[in-house]
């Protein structure tokens, strides 16, 4: 099995700290969450910071300085939420 279907060793791991202004771009990204759109929320919010950042997503986690707010219901927006996206990534 090719080594990219396993996870990353610590030493290949990135752990990026995304600030508030990052947030916030990311924020732009979204159009609903999977608190108010079940059915159509199926991006998790890191694929958004993936691009955001310009990461590598085979490799990077990521911490929040705060949560994301969903324009739609204000609920919080986590790394792994699910939403829908406001335009494509």
């Amino acid at each position: 099995m090719p080594r990219e279907f396993f996870d990353p060793t610590p030493e290949e791991q990135v752990v990026i700290l995304v600030e508030d202004q990052k947030i916030r771009n990311a924020e732009g990204f979204i159009k609903s969450c999977e608190h108010c759109n079940l059915d159509g929320a199926e991006w998790p919010f890191n694929a958004v910071l993936d691009r955001v950042t310009l990461s590598d997503p085979g490799v990077t986690d990521y911490i929040l300085e705060h949560p994301a707010k969903c324009p739609n219901c204000h609920r919080d927006v986590l790394e792994e939420t699910f939403i829908e996206l406001a335009v494509n990534i």
